[in-house]
């Protein structure tokens, strides 16, 4: 799935502008404008122009009241250039920003308790080529490595986005039973509405190989090893009203939904169909409490007569549900799961902030969740259970600072379970960052 950049670079804590040194001198030639309009901000935001020099609607500005504005922006040293002046019953804020390639990078090591420690280089810059971002994130665990990157480029082909994603993942977990390799580059387009719907199109290649089958292991995994390379392509929807993704406090209410659809082996007998589609949303209760409900599910399916391999399938535990070891559901085959075709988890969690631990603001939540994991296309002729049976479990969560350390935890008690599911009672995810 082609991964957007991690987050909007914000410039806000580089604006140190003296407000308070602007004082507006009254004049017989003032008018009120009723509406502000910032252009040219491209990484700064509108908001932090606009409150820096206490600028407003609705306020008497003379022309001498319009120059001191531009020169208390320009002040800040953040500017190329201002322009301040009247369209209408707009007053327009014009700016060229002096930083136009602003960027980052961080080194990282983090724990959870999936991957254990993980290592994590990220770079990103905007502007890296005219007018596109660019990044790149190196993750790089016991067990798995990932190497991905992007490029974007708003606004390419006229109100078209353009980008480019690549993935290297390996992983070769203990309990997996083969060892996975998967190369990927994605172009796509994409477009942006008013409302908070965005829609992608990509065609991509994807190399899958699964080798290093573990004696032992599954007959399945023997059946399926080999590399599979074809071409893809992908359909995406992304539906946001939250709020959170605009910086706002984490107690307001949002919806965010996004929908994948994959058309993999285009032009193979291995034809692959598969959905993803996650939902969460956030309910403010009170000025402390929020309730979260969220949902992730998916479905496989191979075209005409062929069968989906593990790489294709779906594994689930861990952060993913709760009280349950990662890849700890679904079908088994003596040792080793085998991956589900089809899954679902929903969850749901009261979420308080409570007052400060170790001197941060913690947040507690007590939560619930239910989903499944199961369906194969080859049970090695019945062999295999792949039946669904709904698994649940409850527990509370916790989320907090050290430092500038963020930890998350959560202890979980599996209620309905099958007797051949790994269980996992507690999670913890800590990371930082150089």
């Amino acid at each position: 799935m082609p991964i957007r950049p991690k987050r909007k670079l914000l410039l806000a804590s580089a604006l140190a502008f003296s407000a308070a040194s602007l004082a507006f001198a009254p004049a017989l030639n003032a008018r009120t404008y009723s509406a502000i309009e910032v252009r040219g901000a491209e990484f700064i935001p509108e908001e932090n122009i606009v409150a820096a020099c206490e600028v407003a609607p609705e306020v008497d500005y003379s022309a001498a009241d319009l120059g001191l504005i531009r020169d208390c922006l320009m002040s800040s040293g953040q500017f190329r250039s201002v322009q301040v002046a009247g369209e209408g019953d707009t007053l327009v804020i014009a700016v060229s920003e002096l930083n136009d390639r602003p960027g980052s990078v961080s080194v990282g090591l983090a724990y959870d308790s999936r991957d254990g420690v993980v290592g994590n280089l990220y770079f990103e810059r905007y502007n890296l080529f005219p007018g596109t971002f660019g990044a790149i994130d190196l993750q790089i665990s016991k067990e798995s490595r990932s190497l991905q990157t992007y490029l974007f480029t708003k606004n390419a082909f006229g109100g078209l986005d353009f980008g480019i994603d690549t993935q290297l993942l390996r992983t070769d977990y203990d309990n997996q039973g083969f060892d996975s390799r998967r190369a990927l580059i994605e172009p796509y387009l994409g477009h942006t509405f008013d409302e908070g719907l965005r829609v992608e199109f990509g065609i991509g290649y994807r190399r899958d190989e699964m080798t290093g089958i573990t004696p032992g292991s599954s007959a399945l995994f023997a059946n399926e090893a080999g590399v599979v390379d074809a071409p893809y392509a992908r359909i995406g929807l992304r539906y946001s009203t939250n709020p959170l993704e605009q910086g706002a406090s984490e107690m307001v209410s949002g919806v965010a939904l996004s929908v994948d659809q994959y058309f993999w082996g285009l032009g193979t007998d291995n034809r692959i169909s598969e959905t993803r589609v996650e939902a969460e949303s956030r309910f403010a209760l009170s000025e402390r409490n929020a309730l979260l409900i969220g949902f992730q599910g998916g479905v496989v399916n191979a075209e005409g007569d062929g069968s989906s391999r593990a790489v294709d399938r779906f594994f689930i535990g861990g952060a993913d549900f709760r009280g349950f070891a990662p890849r700890g559901i679904g079908p088994k085959d003596g040792d080793y799961f085998v991956g589900a075709n089809n899954y679902f988890v929903s969850s749901i969690e009261v979420q308080r902030d409570i007052d400060q631990i170790l001197g941060t603001p913690t947040k507690i939540g007590i939560f619930a969740d239910v989903g499944s994991a199961w369906s194969l296309d080859d049970t090695l002729g019945g062999a295999i259970d792949d039946d669904r049976k709904i698994r649940s479990s409850v527990g509370v969560s916790m989320t907090l600072e050290v430092g500038s350390v963020p930890v998350s935890l959560y202890v979980a008690k599996p209620l309905d379970h099958e007797a051949t599911d790994d269980e996992q009672n507690f999670g913890l995810s800590i990371s930082t960052s150089f």
